[in-house]
């Protein structure tokens, strides 16, 4: 992602997040009270200065009671978008350094659907549980990964394998093994 790609999806995302609070009759302070961000850090977003990663995203939606797809700019539905291999907007699964980076392929909020491509290093800090509404799509595309699930049994997948669970369900991921986890993740959200 260019510096100005980085600029203008940061922007678009501030505008979105500053319009959806201020809609919800919403003060900055309050906002950020309730989705766990600092009010500085949820200034500098509405700015464009800094991007929130998805775990933010997911909290300040929540908070705002609204989908994350919603604040995600989107493409023209009516149009062919051609996502090509190394191209698309970044974003961090989480605020911790080091977390793993996203690529957004598709977000469609009229549709409630979002579809990411991650690449995780085994060294990228996945100690995030995540949790919202909708459903997730989860397909391995190279390494192992263990999807762990409050109070459930964890599942491990491997290359080819595909799961289905509700978002709702507290997870998170865990590298297994050396090799990075090359995956589809599509989210499909209420409408």
């Amino acid at each position: 992602m260019t510096v100005a790609e980085f600029d203008d999806l940061s922007g678009a995302l501030g505008r979105a997040i500053r319009a959806a609070r201020l809609e919800a009759g919403e003060s900055m302070r309050g906002l950020a009270a309730r989705s766990g961000v600092s009010q500085p850090f949820l200034s500098e977003v509405e700015r464009g200065q800094s991007i929130p990663s998805i775990a933010t995203l997911y909290r300040i939606a929540a908070a705002l009671d609204i989908s994350p797809a919603v604040l995600l700019p989107s493409e023209d539905v009516h149009e062919v978008t051609v996502v090509r291999a190394g191209q698309g907007k970044l974003v961090p699964s989480s605020d911790r350094p080091g977390s793993a980076i996203g690529r957004v392929i598709l977000s469609d909020p009229s549709r409630g659907l979002e579809i990411y491509e991650y690449v995780i290093d085994p060294d990228d800090d996945l100690d995030v549980w995540y949790e919202h509404p909708g459903h997730k799509v989860l397909h391995v595309l190279e390494g192992r990964l263990q999807l762990r699930f409050e109070r459930r049994r964890g599942v491990r997948l491997a290359p080819g394998d595909w799961i289905v669970h509700p978002g709702a369900i507290s997870h998170r991921w865990i590298v297994e093994g050396s090799e990075p986890v090359r995956l589809e993740l599509v989210v499909i959200r209420p409408t």
